[in-house]
């Protein structure tokens, strides 16, 4: 049984998905689903309840009709292996936003998508509507600020929560698969925090005796470069490819689903040939490998977004890591290495009294940074612009750069101000 919210601006395409989502699993699996329309079934009880429309009601009201509302969704969850519920977070009120997101959406889901349809399609999808007419003027531009509000905020709350924001795109068939499969493997495969138990547990004897542990990413953090894009071109995956499924710093567990969709098609001795490709052009880091062999008491994990293939080699040609993790291109899938999976990663380690070091160089590795005790970022050639953005946002972070180098990120440490 499983309540699972999708969020999204308007048109953008939320009931289409959900539809589409409803009919595989009719077609192709024993299990059961129901789409429960948020406005739609609002507006209805409203009419029973008060005889008027949902949006003209006191405040008082409302709240009285949401949680009639998440009533009518346990009850239904009760009856369904899947309960789909197509959400709005807010809605777009001049140059601000009316958050209509409440308590209760906040505590009744199990889980939270937001489907992330481009600015471009939102904006013509809402001049061709036939429907309720509405944002007929927005802008791309409008509809672009609009999205990275929700998404920022309803990442905040599920953070919050210990969960997950899957961010979806407009490519409905891989969506489709991706939420059976989260469906059918969550618990098994995907929940992040299940897996770090299993880690700490599997790993148990190595772990607990260091007081210190390192997380260390590898692809432009260990080395120099990113060996993903040899090992895809051999596999003939365009960069372009690649490149299009993360667009926008998108990087949750749907993405890198996709990506192993890729790589698993791949036979394995082209995979084999493809990762001893990108180990020849891998650069090492002399900076990262120094400080690590100077870490002597400490044991060193490598936690990589990129190919679990190509680190392996390179761990056995220069022996980096005590325990490497990293998404694999097998068609077994084990686990998936993505910011939320790093973050509980250092979680686990740290509820086990461990003085946690981690150091990454992108978006991948925020989370695991701010968890961690001590968070480094690397920067060997130039600042990753996402980084960036993500530094002036926040204003304040604890966390700090690794190496005197001349490239270096403008980090107001949080315990400064607090002193000052």
């Amino acid at each position: 049984m499983m309540k699972l919210a999708i969020y999204g601006v308007s048109r953008a395409g939320k009931d289409y998905l959900i539809n589409n989502v409803i009919a595989y699993l009719q077609q192709t699996t024993q299990l059961t689903a129901i789409h429960i329309q948020g406005s739609k079934t609002l507006n209805e009880i409203a009419q029973d309840m008060f005889q008027k429309p949902f949006k003209s009601l006191e405040e008082s009201s409302k709240k009285i009709l949401r949680e009639k509302f998440t009533e009518i969704v346990d009850e239904k969850n009760s009856e369904y292996d899947l309960v789909l519920v197509d959400g709005h977070y807010s809605f777009i009120d001049g140059d601000s936003y009316k958050v209509v997101f409440t308590e209760q959406d906040e505590n009744v889901y199990d889980h939270f998508f937001y489907l992330d349809t481009p600015s471009e399609m939102i904006v013509e999808f809402s001049r061709k509507s036939k429907g309720d007419r509405k944002n007929l003027d927005i802008t791309e531009g409008q509809v672009r600020n609009w999205k990275e509000f929700e998404k920022n905020e309803l990442d905040k709350i599920c953070n919050y929560h210990h969960k997950e924001l899957v961010i979806l795109d407009e490519d409905t068939k891989s969506s489709v698969q991706f939420i059976y499969y989260w469906l059918d493997s969550y618990s098994s495969k995907l929940c992040s925090q299940t897996f770090a138990n299993k880690f700490y547990t599997e790993y148990q004897e190595l772990l607990e005796k260091p007081t210190q542990i390192i997380l260390i990413d590898c692809d432009k953090t260990v080395s120099i470069n990113d060996g993903t894009y040899d090992f895809c071109e051999k596999l003939g995956i365009r960069k372009e490819k690649l490149k299009s499924v993360f667009r926008n710093d998108r990087y949750t567990s749907y993405q890198f689903f996709k990506v192993w969709n890729m790589y698993k098609k791949q036979s394995p001795i082209k995979v084999e040939e493809s990762a001893n490709q990108a180990l020849d052009n891998i650069y090492l880091s002399q900076n990262v490998f120094e400080y690590l062999r100077c870490q002597k008491d400490s044991v060193v994990i490598g936690v990589t977004s990129g190919v679990f293939d190509i680190w392996t080699l390179v761990n056995d040609k220069y022996k980096i890591f005590d325990v490497l993790l990293g998404n694999t291109s097998k068609p077994e899938l084990e686990y998936l290495v993505t910011p939320y999976f790093k973050k509980a990663i250092a979680q686990r380690l740290r509820d086990k009294g461990k003085h946690v070091v981690a150091i990454g160089d992108s978006m991948i590795d925020i989370p695991m940074l701010e968890i961690a005790n001590q968070g480094y970022l690397v920067a060997h050639e130039k600042l990753n612009k996402a980084v960036e953005s993500y530094i002036a946002r926040v204003g304040c972070t604890n966390i700090d750069q690794l190496f005197d180098v001349e490239v270096s990120y403008n980090l107001k440490r949080c315990c400064e101000l607090e002193e000052a």
